[in-house]
């Protein structure tokens, strides 16, 4: 029975964001201090969370013709701040 990348090692987890997202370490890792730092402390719930926003900003960025995530100077927390207010926008209670 495979293990769910949710519990992958750091590294493993990393290497698959960097595969998947082309998301180098300092982005990644400055996401996940963000969702920490907003409360997100299960490791789990960050990386699911990680996943989850990763996967909508390169479905934004797929519609506009790029093939990378890029996030500007100040744009990675601007995009983290809308891409939470919606998912808390979308859960009832």
């Amino acid at each position: 029975m495979g293990k769910s990348i949710l519990d992958w090692p750091d590294l493993a987890f990393h290497h698959y964001c960097l595969k998947v997202y082309h998301l180098n370490r300092g982005v990644y890792n400055a996401i996940d201090q963000w969702l920490f730092e907003r409360g997100c402390v299960s490791i789990r719930q960050r990386r699911q969370l990680m996943l989850d926003f990763l996967d909508q900003a390169s479905r934004a960025r797929e519609a506009n013709g790029k093939k990378h995530l890029t996030f500007g100077k100040g744009k990675l927390a601007e995009e983290l701040t809308r891409f939470m207010a919606a998912r808390r926008g979308r859960n009832i209670g």
